[in-house]
């Protein structure tokens, strides 16, 4: 399960411990695991998305 956040600054950001850091730009929308969604958060450096309705908006595939 991965949650949708959006990125409030640009840098390399990294999903996984082992995968390779990936440039992200602001304003842009990822699929990532909720732990990384939270430490991304709590550094504000994205915002979790949410529906209409102000639900999260959780993506079950690998690619969102």
């Amino acid at each position: 399960m991965k949650v949708l956040v959006e990125y409030t600054q640009a840098g390399l950001y990294k999903d996984q411990t082992w995968g390779a850091p990936i440039k992200r730009k602001k304003g842009q929308l990822q699929a990532v695991e909720p732990a990384f969604a939270a430490t991304l958060i709590k550094t504000q450096k994205a915002c979790l998305r949410t529906d209409i309705d102000g639900e999260i908006i959780i993506s079950h595939g690998s690619h969102h």
